[in-house]
């Protein structure tokens, strides 16, 4: 079994990033992250209220439309091979997006 040390935490995303022995590899170590439920409905609840203030206003060109939880980020590699950091997926990042599932992560109520 692996010693896991924390080597990072993000108070802002709740995010925390563990490095631990590689149990297969006496030379390798394996990286985990974890990110509290509360932090991510943290998050989405941000993501409501500014749905809601961005009611009637109209879109800068700059201007945030969507915070991802890092663990929706994970689901979307796994479940759909989508990696939101990867500029070649963008399209598929707006199409989840503008997904009913996934609309608590947008900032504004807006079709991307």
């Amino acid at each position: 079994m692996s010693n896991w040390e924390l080597i990072d935490f993000n108070p802002d995303t709740g995010l925390r990033k563990y490095v631990g022995d590689h149990p297969d590899d006496p030379d390798g170590v394996l990286v985990r992250y974890e990110q509290s439920a509360k932090s991510i409905d943290a998050i989405i609840e941000r993501n409501k209220r500014a749905q809601i203030d961005s009611q009637g206003k109209r879109l800068g060109s700059l201007e945030k439309v969507a915070e991802i939880p890092v663990g929706v980020m994970y689901e979307w590699l796994v479940k759909f091979g989508v990696d939101a950091w990867n500029p070649d997926h963008s399209d598929a990042v707006k199409k989840l997006l503008n997904d009913p599932d996934y609309r608590y992560l947008k900032c504004k109520n807006i079709i991307l």
